[in-house]
């Protein structure tokens, strides 16, 4: 996943928004299996529905976004791709909270 987030990285904000990479819903769905398998089918698909809903949310920021999504993509991808958004999310609104002071 690590390469393929790279890649992502760079073309994230060029995808249509309901548009997914080939092989991304691959891989979101084995991140998904790896990490709450344990927990049976319906908490893998809850995993792979919202992961897929936060990277097609994220293809649709803005330009001015792409750095707070490359940042938390390097730092969050090993947790999926709602861990990324919900970082970008709360860095955009720190930076807009940061230019009201």
């Amino acid at each position: 996943m690590r390469h393929r987030s790279i890649f992502l990285a760079a073309t994230i904000l060029s995808v249509a928004p309901t548009t997914l990479i080939a092989g991304e819903r691959e891989d979101i769905i084995a991140r998904c299996r790896a990490q709450m398998g344990e927990y049976g089918s319906a908490m893998v698909k809850a995993c792979a529905d919202q992961d897929i809903e936060a990277l097609n949310a994220l293809a649709g920021y803005p330009e001015k976004a792409k750095p707070f999504i490359a940042r938390c993509l390097r730092q969050m991808s090993e947790y999926g791709w709602s861990m990324v958004k919900a970082c970008a999310d709360q860095d955009i609104g720190a930076e807009k909270a940061l230019g009201g002071y």
